[in-house]
């Protein structure tokens, strides 16, 4: 093989190498703007994605310190309080808010399945 060709060889391997090293859908961590509006449309989404049939209690700063809401599910309880079957051994659900093409997602860690957020204003994560 002629050096040119060596050369071309190995510049195409380095560049598809470089291809396969990005990340995919150049998704960036991002934070809610935390208004009223965000807040309504996480509810809806976390409820939407957690199949709830009650309304989801959230922090009122979700998703607007850190990209990422973990989510424990509460266990049943008695009148007195103290859980009726013991422990909750189900892993909890984590949520990651991201930035692509300035459209906003929030998706679920564990499945990989994305919401579209799509009244909520959405900020890249800073540091990333």
């Amino acid at each position: 093989m002629s050096p040119a060709k060596t050369t071309l060889a190995l510049g195409i391997l380095v560049l598809l190498c470089a291809c396969q090293s990005q990340p995919a859908g150049g998704d960036t961590p991002a934070l809610l703007s935390g208004t009223e509006a965000d807040h309504k449309e996480l509810r809806e989404k976390i409820r939407d994605a957690l199949s709830a049939d009650r309304p989801v209690l959230l922090a009122d700063d979700a998703l607007t310190r850190d990209s990422l809401l973990v989510i424990e599910r509460a266990s049943p309880r008695d009148l007195r309080h103290p859980p009726l079957n013991g422990r909750n051994l189900q892993r909890p659900e984590t949520f990651q808010l991201l930035l692509d093409n300035e459209r906003c997602w929030l998706e679920r860690l564990g499945d990989g399945k994305r919401w579209e957020m799509v009244k909520a204003s959405c900020i890249p994560a800073p540091g990333r």
